[in-house]
C-alpha cells in the first residue's frame, strides 16, 4: 500500500474513535486512571494534584467522561472525610486502547516521512 493508502487507512480508522475524548485534560485523566489496577479508585484531590489541573477544568472533564461512561464515580471515606473518587470503566479502557493504537499509527506515519 502506498503512502497515500496508508494515510487513508489511518483516516478511516479515526472514524471509529470518539472525538470528544481528544482533549488534553480528558486524555490525561483517562491515562492517569488507566494506571490503577482494576477495582481501585482515586480520590478527586489526588487526581487533581497528580494532573495539576484546576478544580473547574478537572470537574467539567470528569463530568463529560462520566456521561460517556468511560469513568465511574464512587463516594469513599478517606481519613474520616467523604469524597468522590474515580475509576476507568471497561468501555473507558477499551476506548483508551483504541485511541492509543490510532495515535501510535499516526505518529509512526508522521515519523516515516
Amino acid at each position: 500500500m502506498g503512502v497515500r493508502g496508508d494515510l487513508l487507512q489511518i483516516v478511516k480508522a479515526s472514524k471509529a474513535l470518539n472525538s470528544k475524548l481528544f482533549s488534553l485534560p480528558r486524555m490525561l485523566i483517562m491515562r492517569s486512571l488507566a494506571d490503577l489496577p482494576e477495582g481501585e479508585v482515586v480520590p478527586f484531590r489526588e487526581l487533581k494534584a497528580s494532573l495539576d489541573l484546576g478544580d473547574g477544568v478537572l470537574f467539567a472533564n470528569l463530568k463529560v467522561l462520566k456521561r460517556m461512561e468511560y469513568i465511574e464515580e464512587q463516594k469513599v471515606t478517606v481519613q474520616g472525610e467523604e469524597m468522590h473518587a474515580y475509576a476507568l470503566t471497561k468501555s473507558g479502557r477499551e476506548e483508551l486502547e483504541r485511541m492509543r493504537n490510532w495515535i501510535s499509527r499516526w505518529v509512526k506515519k508522521w515519523n516515516d516521512k
